[in-house]
């Protein structure tokens, strides 16, 4: 009962994001990957949602994406990642350095995630959020105080999972309108090509969660 009320509230949460006006504006057949973007009310970066299917157990997703030390092998444009507290099995903090091209800063952020499974579905959700209470902004980056996010792995038959990542975040400082529409569209997609290779790895599809069922 408990999960369940805490699926449905985290499911709430993220029904802004879920809204019918996403527009497709890329579509990658080699490795069947959708890209879509809507407008966010009185924000001028855009939210984007990616979605893939591939083969794999629904617990790989969630080991790969607790591995932080890899995270800058296929997360799109991270620079770094690190777990600053593990507040519980399902719930966590870690600090991230994005790298943005010249002369743009390097953005940071401090983002706090929960990991949720559906028990009627089996899917397993992982939200994400802006965490800005931990420790100062610093010289060396221009922090992101503003950012919501979700993974959604969804079973499906043939042993196949839907992956859907969708994310919003205020960048912080002035950037040029090009890296701005670029990067909705580069960060999901480019980020999934990565995650496609990676969370294949026997290290992962072998992982095991107490909190997740198979």
């Amino acid at each position: 009962m408990i999960k369940s009320l805490a699926w449905i509230l985290l499911s709430v949460l993220v029904m802004p994001v879920l809204a019918s006006d996403w527009e497709e504006v890329t579509y990658d057949s080699d490795d069947d990957i959708r890209v879509w973007t809507r407008h966010v009310k009185g924000s001028d970066m855009k939210a984007f949602r990616g979605v893939t299917v591939l083969e794999s157990t629904v617990t790989a997703p969630i080991a790969l994406l607790q591995d932080v030390k890899r995270a800058n092998e296929w997360v799109f444009n991270c620079k770094a990642m690190d777990l600053i507290e593990e507040l519980s099995s399902t719930n966590a903090i870690y600090y991230t350095v994005t790298s943005m091209p010249w002369p743009v800063k390097n953005r940071d952020s401090i983002s706090e995630t929960t990991i949720t499974q559906n028990p009627d579905t089996g899917a397993v959700l992982v939200t994400m959020s802006a965490r800005n209470d931990i420790f100062p902004v610093n010289d060396d980056h221009i922090r992101v105080t503003e950012f919501e996010g979700t993974w959604l792995i969804e079973p499906l038959e043939g042993n196949n999972i839907r992956v859907t990542y969708e994310a919003h975040a205020d960048p912080g400082g002035a950037l040029p309108s090009w890296l701005v529409n670029s990067f909705v569209v580069e960060a999901p997609l480019n980020t999934l090509r990565e995650f496609r290779k990676v969370v294949i790895e026997d290290q992962y599809q072998q992982a095991t969660r107490s909190y997740i069922t198979p």
